[in-house]
């Protein structure tokens, strides 16, 4: 799966931090289709940590993406990170974003995906 991300969403909650790359502006989306109506072209890829709401719980890691076959746990993971691209390797697959962010979202992107990495993937940034 490749696409340009137009839209990126970073989310660091009490529950769990979660990233989200999209190739459609949520804004432009709803001016053009109805709220009930999926927009079956728009590509997405969104990786989720979830913490555990007990100490007998482990954290929990995810993937999810417009193909949702190829959604699911990710027990092990690389990704790389450049300011133009973001690259993530899982279960045999791989899957390339390219980026136009500038230096504060890079940062923050940067901090986001040492969380959702932890100790189950393994992050580059160039």
């Amino acid at each position: 799966m490749n696409f340009k991300c137009r839209e990126l969403s970073i989310a660091n909650e009490p529950l769990g931090c979660t990233i989200t790359f999209s190739d459609s502006i949520e804004k432009e989306f709803y001016k053009t289709h109805k709220y009930d109506k999926i927009n079956e072209n728009e590509k997405y890829l969104m990786l989720q940590r979830t913490y555990p709401e007990d100490d007998f719980e482990k954290d929990y890691y995810t993937i999810e993406l417009n193909d949702f076959d190829k959604s699911g746990e990710l027990n092990e993971f690389r990704i790389e990170l450049d300011r133009r691209e973001f690259k993530i390797e899982w279960n045999s697959l791989t899957a390339e974003i390219g980026l136009e962010i500038n230096k504060n979202e890079y940062e923050k992107l940067v901090e986001a995906l040492k969380i959702i990495t932890n100790t189950k993937g393994k992050l580059i940034v160039k």
